[in-house]
């Protein structure tokens, strides 16, 4: 996919929540009766991550100290954004059955078979991964199968399909013994998504041990859209051999706004802070807030 179409799904995003929030008759207040078909509510005021990330796990990465003049300003930057995007993709997915987007209310639909099947430390990037692929309007719009079985069934049989967003051929490779199974069933794609990450999170730790928990799980937030076992190590690879283990000059590379990185990082993060605040445990020693300043930053 290319960075100009990525770069529309996004400015897209934004632009259906603007218009549903504008062409509404009644404040959101008023729509609470509304809302509880899946008890959602929007969120249009998260200013801050330090509520969702405890003082306690940000210890790895207090890196180069600025003066406080420097980092009030920076604060202020990356957090409006942050807001931005989280406002606009809560607000597509907080209308019930007919939210445009449909993966949050995919992850707690499913949050059993999620728990049921990812190691305890992976829970919570599972799930951000499934709600991340599960929004995919373009695919999937208001949660629904049917494009996808048109196309599979017409054009490409081999096409990524189902809440996890997955192809044939990635059965193949993460979880072989699943070989066969129907990828628009929700207990597959988690099971599959749970074996991508956990090969990833595997590999990660026998090559790079000292690695720290954020980047860990910064690079599974990148490894999940990755389809094939070469993209994923070059991943992780390039985090280290190329960046210097630095994510400015990873996302500053001319393969981050290839791959998309910077949009992959937003968006894995934003439904990961959402899960936290619906009761999701946080692993020991994700930093939330470095990751929110790294991905919302401007470069």
């Amino acid at each position: 996919m290319t960075k100009t179409t990525n770069r529309l799904r996004a400015a897209l995003v934004l632009l259906m929540a603007s218009v549903l929030v504008i062409v509404s008759h009644r404040p959101l207040q008023a729509q609470a009766e509304f809302l509880e078909w899946g008890e959602w509510g929007v969120v249009s005021n998260q200013s801050s991550l330090s509520a969702v990330a405890p003082a306690v796990t940000m210890g790895p990465h207090e890196r180069a100290a600025l003066d406080p003049e420097s980092q009030e300003e920076m604060v202020e930057e990356w957090v409006f954004t942050y807001d931005l995007w989280q406002w606009g993709i809560s607000s597509l997915s907080g209308l019930g059955p007919i939210s445009p987007i449909q993966g949050r209310r995919e992850v707690l639909a499913h949050a059993e078979e999620i728990r049921r099947w990812a190691p305890d430390d992976l829970e919570l990037l599972v799930g951000a991964s499934i709600a991340h692929q599960a929004s995919d309007f373009k695919d999937r719009p208001f949660g629904t199968d049917a494009l996808e079985l048109v196309w599979r069934e017409l054009v490409d049989d081999d096409i990524s399909v189902g809440i996890a967003q997955l192809r044939q051929t990635e059965v193949v490779l993460w979880a072989p013994y699943l070989y066969g199974v129907d990828l628009l069933s929700p207990d597959a794609a988690i099971r599959i998504m749970t074996a991508k990450l956990s090969q990833t999170n595997s590999y990660i730790l026998h090559n790079y041990p000292q690695i720290a928990a954020t980047d860990r799980f910064m690079l599974l937030a990148l490894a999940q859209n990755a389809a094939s076992g070469s993209t994923m190590r070059h991943t992780v690879g390039f985090f280290f051999e190329v960046a210097g283990a630095d994510w400015t000059e990873m996302l500053a590379s001319e393969r981050a706004l290839e791959m998309d990185w910077r949009e992959q990082l937003r968006l894995v993060l934003l439904h990961t802070a959402w899960l936290v605040e619906q009761g999701w445990p946080l692993p020991d020693g994700l930093d939330l807030d470095f990751w929110s300043r790294i991905a919302f930053a401007e470069p």
